[in-house]
């Protein structure tokens, strides 16, 4: 590049990013795109659970084929002094983190009345708890270095009514709430906070998991299909970067048009 030029639109390289969460088909897709855009990509498991980091370490390699470093850690993403030290290890290790991305994703599907509490602190803890607690970690870090780009998956369920849905939709509401309060209280300070909306996506927790629900969904949505998990990496790498910089506690859905749809 000679003197002048401006890197390539959406160029990652040099930053590292965190995923969390990283356990299945729609984490894999956000932390490969992040690598293939140049980050350093590191992940963490939502449980401390013995599957999970055999995802997490699967996904990780993925990203190493890349050309990228980064690790994988094991870890309950609501302790808060675990995630504390698995950040400061990770920036030890690879690097300051330029880039969260809240990618943690549970769904209890069940009506109401056969619910229990137990089902709520379940979507609360592993949905909108980690959340806090990730972004607490990673951003208290950024404000101190004065940048980084924090970015958080949230269902459209969060503003939208759908039977058997209430407890997971409460969750994903508490979530944008945060992050639109968030995004006002830190973008002084460099750091901006966005979310996207993610509709029904194949191989995602959600009502879609159910055939039937599947069917109608497919005639539903606008685009007469389901998302994939691709269908979300080129907003995910967008917000990473720095043409991003104007734009703060917003919510880019991606989700085949089906919440505008009367």
């Amino acid at each position: 590049m000679t003197n002048g030029e401006r890197p390539p639109f959406f160029d990652l390289s040099g930053k590292h990013a965190l995923v969390t969460g990283a356990t299945g088909p729609l984490q894999r897709a956000v932390a490969v795109a992040l690598a293939e855009a140049g980050a350093n990509v590191s992940l963490t498991t939502l449980h401390d659970a013995q599957d999970e980091e055999v995802q997490a370490n699967s996904i990780l390699n993925e990203c190493w084929s890349t050309g990228r470093q980064g690790q994988a850690k094991r870890l309950d993403l609501t302790d808060p002094a675990a995630v504390d030290s698995a950040v400061e290890a990770l920036e030890g290790e690879v690097g300051p983190i330029d880039i969260l991305v809240n990618a943690a994703h549970a769904a209890t599907i069940k009506p109401v009345a056969e619910a229990s509490l137990d089902d709520w602190s379940s979507d609360m803890a592993d949905n909108a708890t980690s959340v806090f607690v990730a972004t607490n970690a990673v951003g208290k870090r950024m404000l101190q270095r004065g940048k980084g780009r924090v970015i958080t998956l949230v269902s459209i369920l969060e503003d939208r009514g759908v039977p058997n849905c209430a407890i997971y939709g409460a969750s994903q509401g508490a979530v944008l709430g945060f992050t639109r309060s968030l995004g006002i209280e830190w973008v002084r300070q460099g750091v901006t906070v966005n979310a996207i909306g993610i509709g029904f996506y194949d191989d995602v927790p959600g009502p879609q998991q159910d055939e039937a629900t599947r069917a109608v969904l497919e005639r539903y949505i606008p685009l007469r299909r389901l998302g994939t998990p691709q269908d979300l990496q080129g907003t995910v790498v967008y917000l990473a970067s720095d043409e991003s910089a104007f734009v703060d506690a917003e919510v880019l859905t991606v989700d085949g048009a089906i919440a505008i749809h009367a």
